[in-house]
């Protein structure tokens, strides 16, 4: 799942990680580095994909702060081919997701996060989501 504003960001987004983990998925792995692959369709002229990285705070057992950070930005002609591969940094338990902006860098669509976490957290994974 993800959204966007209809009436600026007409596209699709999605994410899969090291080829069997998608959008909206929870992984353990100890592995310090993934493959994840972004696609989106229909970037605006003049816009962007952006790869966005936050650490996993597990909400609830402490008070959560904003931690999130671009990791990697993609114009409109990187994204011709409709997907983009890189390895992202799993030393520590994060979540990836994607956003859209416009020419102005304006956040026009954004996709559901994939958690990549280094061990089980401590409520487990519910099974429909675990990969």
């Amino acid at each position: 799942a993800w959204t966007a504003s209809l009436s600026s960001y007409r596209g699709a987004l999605d994410i899969l990680v090291d080829g069997t983990c998608p959008m909206g998925a929870v992984s353990v792995s100890s592995a310090t580095t993934r493959k994840l692959v972004a696609t989106a369709t229909s970037i605006p002229s003049g816009g962007s994909l952006q790869v966005v990285r936050g650490t996993v705070d597990y909400a609830g057992t402490s008070a959560p702060t904003p931690n999130t950070s671009v990791v990697a930005t993609y114009s409109a002609s990187q994204l011709a081919g409709g997907s983009i591969t890189q390895s992202v940094d799993t030393s520590a338990s994060r979540f990836f997701r994607t956003q859209v902006l416009d020419s102005s860098g304006k956040v026009i669509g954004l996709s559901n996060p994939i958690w990549l976490l280094r061990s089980a957290p401590p409520n487990g994974i519910p099974a429909q989501r675990a990969c």
